[in-house]
């Protein structure tokens, strides 16, 4: 063995220098898809719910949303009497109405009658120069943290359903991106909170992105890029909370808290 001889000051100096002007992984920018069209239902007139076209559910009143040729309806479902409804009938739907065709329904649920949190977003997902609508609904909003649940399905400009996700967390005007270099049109980013482990092993929360693509005509994991995920800590919690503050009631801007989060590698499932 021969002893060991520390590097002179000078060297070492050097070293450390030459460490940090190494190439460093470059985060790629989280870029909000361009060119899209939303439309968000107005206020119900005075507050309250308006009735629904007649339709076998017994989908009884809730709010509209006219976009192009189609009309939505978003409605409760009222049983019969005082009687409970049938085993398997959603609490709420949605309607989708369009001329000379069968009409579209969905079951839905919502908290605290509010019918008209809802939006279609129309947007070229697959760079084809044809648009899709995607139709994001908040369902309500838990306990603890405040997470607001929505429901995302994505369809073609048919209104043939392409993908949905359910319990996405803290939907936002930001959960559109615009695809990865090389590759045109937008991902749809699925938000949700997570179980995590930190560096020292300590157990917390956090907020993850998986993004989707449209490929095929179906929606898929995009594997081209990696997901992003946020450990929720003191930082975040004020963050998060400053911008519901300002109003955002419903909705999120995972953009704005997940901009500098690390990249993971994609799971599939």
């Amino acid at each position: 063995m021969f002893p060991r001889c520390p590097l002179p000051r000078r060297l070492l100096l050097a070293s450390v220098l030459l460490a940090g002007l190494a190439p460093q992984p470059v985060l790629a920018a989280w870029r909000v898809c361009q060119g899209t069209t939303v439309a968000r239902p107005a206020p119900l007139p005075d507050g309250q719910p308006m009735a629904a076209p007649q339709n076998a559910l017994g989908c009884r009143h809730g709010a509209s949303l006219t976009v192009g040729e189609a009309t939505l309806w978003r409605c409760q479902v009222v049983p019969e009497g005082d009687g409970d409804l049938p085993e398997g009938t959603p609490p709420y739907a949605f309607l989708i109405d369009r001329p000379g065709r069968e009409r579209i329904i969905l079951p839905d649920d919502l908290m605290a009658g509010g019918f008209t949190t809802f939006e279609v977003i129309t947007v070229d997902l697959d760079g084809d120069g044809k648009p899709e609508q995607v139709l994001a609904a908040w369902n309500g909003q838990g306990n603890g943290l405040g997470v607001n649940r929505w429901t995302t399905r994505v369809f073609d400009r048919d209104w043939t359903l392409l993908g949905a996700f359910e319990d996405v967390s803290d939907w936002g005007d930001s959960s559109l991106v615009r695809a990865p270099r090389g590759r045109r049109g937008c991902d749809v980013a699925v938000t949700t909170f997570v179980d995590s482990v930190n560096r020292r092993g300590v157990q917390g929360i956090s907020f993850r992105a998986r993004f989707h693509r449209l490929a095929g005509g179906r929606m898929e994991v995009a594997t081209d890029r990696p997901m992003r995920q946020r450990r929720y800590d003191r930082a975040f919690e004020r963050q998060r909370g400053a911008h519901f503050r300002r109003g955002q009631q419903e909705r999120g801007d995972p953009g704005a808290w997940l901009a500098r989060a690390p990249e993971v590698p994609v799971v599939t499932d």
